[in-house]
């Protein structure tokens, strides 16, 4: 090895050690920032008048027949969703679909620290694992659901696709073919976006040319089909029997920037799930998660005007409150990751913590710019070790001058 390959080489082992030593001691200061309290008294001070909503997707048994497919992101363990609602509990005020809709109407007001429980898709685990302890534990939440996906026993194939990206079981040039028939041709075949991509439009493709592609290109999605993936009817209709709402997701789980007809995204939810739920007690519909987090402003004054009422983006920031009251119909949610919550099944209470404590707050009265520095300062908090965090903590939370400044504002 020449002289100039072992420097480099040097440089290269250096730069990882101060990598994972950097690693270290930012786990090792968010562990002690949560266990003597410093954290939680933070989310105290700074998170009193806001509204917290949280993102769930699924919830299984590491038994399940199910579990081996799942996103790992969007998966969480029986136990460790157990743990987590013990942790939201003794943190916030669980409130309801309807306490929000009524903070906005400005009928009642939510309590402090209010958390609304939310879960995407319509996944049948919703009803085998995730009721049954949201009811030990006396909590509420809400399901956004795919109108197409009711009662189907497969999920999209863009999320079998997705995890057959991840298990290295489709190639690159593959998944370039792919984009480059059903969405057009690709500049730069190693571009990270191409699956992300195909898995915000693929929905709004006919199933048979899908098919046909994927066999074309020799991709098996191994798809699992029992148990049965996707909510029936019948099941939505329990779960609302015991006190869990109802909100739409869109038709086809396309992102609607990309829907080729969004008012069909927004209509066809809303009277497909207000049919089934109207008998139980829910009487509309009113609720909207954008698949994907995406929308324009455009498209959320359409959904206004389709009848929605509350829309939840996937900004992860927190929604700031007017004495209680919400200000904007506009909502971001918090994203459940597992891979940091609950590495291997582990729930990590420090990381969620540090997730939902130190989010950004959307203020009700400001432009986007400021919510970007927002995104961004919270961002530099995180990153902070040490001392460092302690006097920050100081400074903006504890410091009596910046206090009543706080106040004045």
């Amino acid at each position: 090895m020449t002289e100039a390959k072992l420097i480099h080489a040097g440089r290269d082992a250096s730069c990882a050690t101060r990598s994972e030593a950097a690693r270290f001691l930012r786990q090792f200061t968010r562990n002690a920032l949560y266990r003597t309290g410093a954290l939680t008294l933070y989310h105290r001070l700074r998170n009193r008048r806001t509204l917290t909503v949280v993102t769930f997707h699924r919830v299984l048994r590491r038994g399940d027949a199910r579990w081996e497919t799942a996103l790992a992101p969007w998966t969480l363990e029986e136990a460790a969703f157990d743990q987590c609602l013990e942790f939201l509990k003794r943190h916030y005020s669980i409130v309801s679909l309807d306490d929000v809709r009524q903070a906005l109407k400005r009928a009642r007001p939510l309590p402090a620290r209010s958390l609304l429980l939310t879960f995407d898709d319509g996944f049948a685990d919703n009803l085998d694992y995730a009721l049954p302890l949201l009811r030990k534990h006396g909590a509420t939440a809400t399901i956004f659901i795919t109108s197409d996906s009711i009662g189907s026993s497969e999920r999209l194939w863009t999320e079998d696709l997705l995890w057959a990206v991840s298990r290295g079981r489709v190639s690159q040039r593959q998944l370039t073919c792919l984009h480059t028939i059903l969405i057009g041709c690709v500049r730069e075949p190693q571009d990270a976006n191409l699956i992300w991509n195909i898995v915000r439009r693929g929905p709004n493709y006919d199933a048979g040319l899908v098919e046909l592609v994927l066999s074309t290109l020799d991709i098996d999605l191994q798809r699992v089909r029992s148990p049965r993936q996707m909510l029936r009817r019948e099941e939505i209709a329990t779960l609302v029997a015991n006190g869990i709402w109802i909100g739409a997701h869109g038709k086809t789980h396309s992102a609607f920037p990309a829907s080729s007809d969004v008012a069909v995204e927004l209509s066809h939810p809303r009277a497909v799930l207000k049919e089934i739920i109207t008998p139980y007690g829910q009487g509309t519909v009113d609720a909207l998660s954008f698949p994907h987090g995406a929308y324009t402003l455009e498209i959320a004054d359409q959904a206004l005007s389709a009848g929605y009422e509350l829309l939840f983006t996937g900004e992860p920031e927190l929604c700031c409150l007017d004495q209680g009251y919400l200000a904007t119909s506009l909502i971001g949610r918090l994203d459940a990751d597992a891979r940091r919550i609950a590495p291997a099944g582990q729930f990590r209470p420090e990381m969620l913590a540090a997730s939902l404590f130190m989010a950004a707050r959307r203020q009700p009265d400001r432009g986007s710019r400021i919510a970007a520095r927002a995104r961004q300062h919270a961002t530099e908090i995180v990153r902070m070790t040490g001392y460092g965090l302690l006097a920050h903590l100081w400074r903006r939370l504890l410091d009596p001058r910046r206090s009543a400044k706080r106040e004045a504002r």
